[in-house]
């Protein structure tokens, strides 16, 4: 048992590098000359947007390929630009973002604590497919 928890431990810490995309994979090197290949879901846009759509996202966000328009959150037409300002890879801010409010970026005007936090608990294919919906084309 010893044994397992290291290989746990470093499988979970490979999971959450921060080179890797979704959809993309990381190799770790495991004591004992082994490596462990985390492959991470590849998402599907057109899935996504239904995930947009399921999670009420529209009612809070502007996103012009959901046809959204709301005013509460910040508009998502500008995620590259908030990723930027950020200084971190589009996939993983729109995934922090998810996941982990607030987002390492909050543009001026908008609320910092106001996105749910019930979004962390998404499954992790319904997150690749929301971030590959958001980041389409960006």
């Amino acid at each position: 048992m010893r044994r397992v928890a290291p290989l746990l431990l470093v499988g979970l810490l490979a999971a959450g590098c921060s080179d890797s995309k979704p959809g993309g994979s990381v190799v770790s090197p495991v004591p004992g000359n082994r490596l462990v290949h985390v492959t991470a879901p590849k998402g599907d846009p057109a899935k996504g947007k239904a995930v947009f759509t399921a999670n009420g996202c529209a009612a809070c966000h502007t996103f012009a390929p959901a046809g959204a328009t709301g005013k509460v959150g910040p508009d998502l037409d500008k995620l590259a630009d908030y990723a930027a300002k950020a200084g971190i890879p589009l996939d993983q801010f729109a995934s922090t973002a998810v996941t982990s409010p607030p987002p390492p970026y909050v543009p001026p005007g908008y609320p910092k604590n106001v996105m749910p936090s019930t979004f962390s608990s998404l499954p992790a294919q319904q997150l690749a497919d929301l971030v590959a919906f958001l980041t389409q084309g960006k």
